[in-house]
């Protein structure tokens, strides 16, 4: 494998390098609470998380201090969906990419000037060089044709540029006219996050240090069942929970009632289940058992819903977690955002970061959400063997062996 990064470009001076970010920040609104306040400026916008963010500031710095104009861009929620849920180019105040240059400013203490895409190709060539080393582009999705990867709006921000670089892994999934066909008309790199990303997930994928630990929670299982199915193929043991894991009760005979269970997806589960060749009655022989794939033995029940795994299964998964090489985390164990059904994650959470000869990968907003959440999360992120993933959905597709079109001509 073979990727092209920036660090390969030897003379950036003077170049405009369009960088592809991932500003899909999550974000509060919160309300004017004073008289004098006006409809303009009654609502504030708070950025709840800058993660994403903050993993893009090694490129801008790299490139800025190489001698490199940047121009930024990126996307916030989805606001060009019509009604039947198509694509339509819709601009939505509420979604301006204002409250996230503001943020980014802040972290880079540089002031950034921020345009959209008709107006800067508006001005003269001498008039785009006078917005300065550091420009900011508005919300893409304000555009149709950004979504529909419409390579006439590729060509529009191609010439934008001199070179591209993709920074937004967490959309290297989705068919986007800044993310995929843009590579058609420019020379394009990855960024020095996004090659970590590859680098880390790769890793993991091609002999990794032995036992391999998958551990895959969470509710949407139609995401889980590739990465599942491709865990099998190189992992020691696969310990499932969430609501991924009713699907698998279910299949096993287990009265889940009313907890989430997605029937659609039943039949894949019970084929993964039947190249599952053991069998387990109780904790003692699960704890030396040599079964691929492990599903809770115990839970956490309200109203007739599994929301959280239990202390038996808790027990369980950090026995076989402490003995791990390799370590692949994706989605919470249960309900974790109400603090009742919080316990098997944030347990899940401690074995995982307790083991410091693993390598750790950690992947998905909720799972490093949880993470977050811990007492000494500050130490934590500094730690070597642990990677926080910024992607969620193009992580599990990339683990799944889906090739990714944000990848394409950057990664061979």
């Amino acid at each position: 494998m073979k990727i092209k990064s920036i660090r390969q470009l030897k003379n950036l001076k003077n170049k405009t390098v369009l960088v592809r970010c991932d500003f899909d920040l999550p974000l509060r609104r919160q309300r004017g609470t004073t008289r004098t306040s006006t409809r303009n400026n009654a609502d504030k916008t708070i950025i709840t998380d800058d993660s994403r963010l903050r993993a893009a500031v090694p490129t801008i710095k790299y490139l800025l201090q190489k001698g490199a104009r940047v121009i930024l861009m990126g996307h916030l929620g989805r606001p060009a969906l019509t009604r039947r849920g198509r694509p339509g180019g819709k601009i939505v105040k509420e979604m301006s990419l204002v409250s996230v240059k503001e943020r980014l400013e802040k972290i880079l203490n540089k002031k950034i000037n921020f345009t959209d895409i008709d107006e800067i190709l508006r001005l003269a060539p001498l008039a785009q060089d006078k917005l300065g080393k550091l420009v900011m582009l508005e919300n893409l999705r304000f555009n149709p044709g950004e979504e529909k990867n419409d390579p006439k709006f590729a060509s529009k921000l191609a010439k934008l540029g001199d070179i591209y670089v993709n920074e937004a892994f967490a959309v290297s999934h989705r068919g986007a006219a800044s993310v995929d066909v843009i590579k058609k008309f420019l020379p394009s790199y990855a960024g020095l996050n996004l090659e970590q990303e590859i680098l880390h997930l790769s890793a993991v994928l091609n002999k990794p240090p032995k036992p391999l630990v998958a551990i895959i929670g969470g509710a949407k299982i139609e995401t889980k069942l590739p990465v599942i199915k491709q865990f099998m193929k190189t992992a020691d043991y696969i310990l499932i929970g969430g609501g991924v894991a009713n699907n698998f009760l279910k299949i096993k005979g287990i009265d889940v009632k009313k907890s989430l269970v997605d029937e659609k997806y039943l039949g894949e589960a019970e084929k993964i289940l039947k190249n599952v060749k053991c069998q387990m009655s109780n904790v003692k022989s699960m704890s030396k058992s040599k079964c691929q794939i492990i599903i809770p033995i115990d839970w956490q029940v309200e109203n007739k819903k599994i929301l959280d795994i239990g202390p038996k299964t808790i027990w369980l998964f950090s026995g076989i977690i402490k003995k791990a090489k390799t370590i692949v985390w994706n989605g919470p164990m249960g309900y974790f955002e109400d603090r009742k059904f919080a316990m098997g994650t944030k347990k899940i959470a401690e074995a995982i970061l307790a083991n410091k000869k693993a390598r750790i990968v950690v992947g998905g907003g909720e799972t490093a959400e949880s993470i977050s959440e811990l007492s000494d999360y500050q130490i934590i992120k500094l730690s070597k063997n642990l990677f926080i993933s910024t992607g969620g959905g193009a992580m599990l597709e990339y683990l799944g062996g889906k090739k990714l079109p944000g990848l394409e001509r950057i990664v061979k």
